[in-house]
């Protein structure tokens, strides 16, 4: 039974679309496979409609499905682009923080935020939004902002949306039984242009590093069982040098663990502590919450938020306290 997961897009955002000659499109930093990929498909959609667009993102470009697209997004937003004064696309992110500095570059212009996220505070027009926190992924947003505006799905496009898709569902890992029917359909809509989603498991997992699978390896024998084995905590130091991030590997490996509700990594960084949320379905935590109290965000099963000044000996102590009313 279909659960209306995608409501209507705004007439203001099709017009604004429509209006525009000019678009910058913006996803957050530490890019995710979602918000690079829909930030190509809709690159992608609105090159049919003859737009010109540009493809902003801070980075860093650290997951190995992102990587080989770095050169297709630039950090530095010119002269020459501010005072063109063009239409601003937020991707995958809905909070101000997020879309990093390239957008306080070109803060103050109109902007559209598309996006699967609830938490945060707002920073946009509710008129120029649309956002579905029911959505597994924003590729299936941008999907439906494509359909409104009536362009034809091509296979390009449909690559970068079901990758998008994909990543963010853990190749259909996440999704719900109240998601499944309307994305299931996109998807279907997908591999009708010639996608394969055997092809795309490939390139997705394939061609890892063996130091960064050793990495992966050790990072999962450091971790710790905590509060009778309902939450395990692994540590991501700074001393650990890898091309990727090895959270991708770590968190599903430690999911599967009998009891396991929550798995956090503990990423030690220069100036504190980021935070990756990853919970079991159907155990009742919500991890987008959890994160969205401590000024970050995400989904009830997939999040992360970063805690300046906190050391690594005391990360520990601080996210258990905040887990155990939780668990």
């Amino acid at each position: 039974m279909k659960r209306n997961l995608f409501h209507p897009v705004s007439d203001a955002i099709l017009n604004a679309i429509r209006e525009s000659s000019e678009i910058a499109v913006i996803s957050h930093v530490n890019p995710d496979g979602d918000a690079i990929f829909s930030s190509l498909a809709m690159e992608s959609i609105l090159s049919q409609l003859g737009k010109k667009v540009h493809l902003l993102n801070d980075g860093p470009f650290k997951r190995r499905e992102i990587m080989d697209y770095e050169s297709r997004f630039t950090s530095i937003v010119s002269d020459k682009l501010k005072n063109s004064s063009p239409l601003v696309m937020i991707l995958d992110c809905s909070t101000e923080d997020r879309p990093g500095e390239v957008y306080q570059s070109l803060k103050g212009n109109k902007t559209i935020v598309i996006d699967h996220h609830a938490s945060g505070r707002p920073f946009y027009e509710e008129k120029l939004s649309y956002i579905s926190p029911l959505s597994p992924s924003t590729t299936l947003l941008v999907d439906e902002v494509r359909k409104a505006l009536s362009v034809p799905l091509d296979r390009n496009t449909a690559e970068y949306l079901m990758l998008g898709f994909l990543t963010d569902t853990g190749f259909f890992h996440f999704i719900s039984d109240i998601q499944a029917p309307e994305s299931f359909e996109k998807v279907s809509s997908f591999v009708e242009t010639g996608v394969n989603p055997y092809e795309l498991y490939d390139r997705l997992h394939d061609g890892r590093k063996f130091n960064d699978v050793k990495l992966s390896g050790r990072i999962i024998g450091e971790a710790e069982s905590c509060l009778e084995g309902k939450v395990i905590i692994a540590y991501e130091k700074k001393e650990y040098e890898s091309s990727e991030r090895p959270g991708d590997t770590v968190y599903p490996a430690l999911l599967e663990c009998e009891g396991v509700k929550v798995v956090v990594l503990i990423k030690e960084r220069e100036d504190g502590i980021e935070f990756g949320f990853r919970a079991k379905r159907d155990k009742g935590v919500d991890v987008g919450r959890l994160a969205s109290d401590l000024s970050g965000g995400g989904h009830s099963l997939a999040a992360g938020a970063t805690v300046k000044g906190l050391k690594i000996e005391e990360a520990k102590p601080f996210i258990l306290d905040r887990l155990i009313p939780l668990v």
